[in-house]
């Protein structure tokens, strides 16, 4: 058996292991499920909440930077804060730590602005979306490499690489420094 033989066939079989199907809207809910103790945000008209194609359930949190026993490190510490997530056509007030069902409307998603109130100071950061989708994607080819072969798992992210027109955009894990 030659090499590109093996190569190809690890890559299909990694494809269809972790796939979970070829199905669209199978791996749209695999990325959008939103859980119910999640904050939901509010939308400004009608025509926005219409327009979204699903939730991700994501966490919020406000950190500050302290040194560690020695005074050489440092550490970051959780703390409280009274946050505004504000998106193209939504919001949501919440006070960190918090989980926020944060709404993905595809490929062309605005970014997140957030801004907290820690202390009388505000700290605020524009947050770019991301492809949830292309990340999911990633992990598995680790996966695959580790629990298959490397080759494989090369394989696999190459055939991974790139945006597909099902590709679901949202936000990552919250984290402001407030400090």
């Amino acid at each position: 058996m030659n090499i590109r033989a093996l190569v190809l066939g690890c890559a299909f079989f990694a494809l269809a292991a972790c796939s979970g199907g070829s199905d669209p809207e199978v791996q749209k809910e695999k990325h959008l499920k939103a859980k119910g103790t999640a904050i939901n945000v509010e939308f400004n008209d009608k025509n926005q909440a219409s327009a979204v194609i699903g939730f991700r359930a994501t966490p919020v949190r406000t950190v500050i930077t302290s040194s560690d026993q020695t005074g050489n490190g440092k550490n970051l510490k959780n703390v409280s804060a009274s946050c505004k997530l504000v998106g193209d056509g939504y919001a949501a007030t919440v006070t960190t730590p918090a989980s926020v069902n944060l709404p993905s409307f595809g490929k062309d998603m605005k970014p997140l602005v957030v801004s907290c109130t820690y202390k009388d100071k505000v700290f605020s950061e524009t947050l770019p979306a991301v492809n949830l989708s292309k990340g999911s994607r990633d992990g598995a080819a680790v996966a695959v490499g580790v629990v298959l072969c490397p080759i494989c798992g090369v394989a696999t992210a190459v055939a991974n690489g790139g945006e597909r027109g099902s590709d679901v955009f949202g936000f990552g894990d919250i984290q402001l420094n407030v400090d």
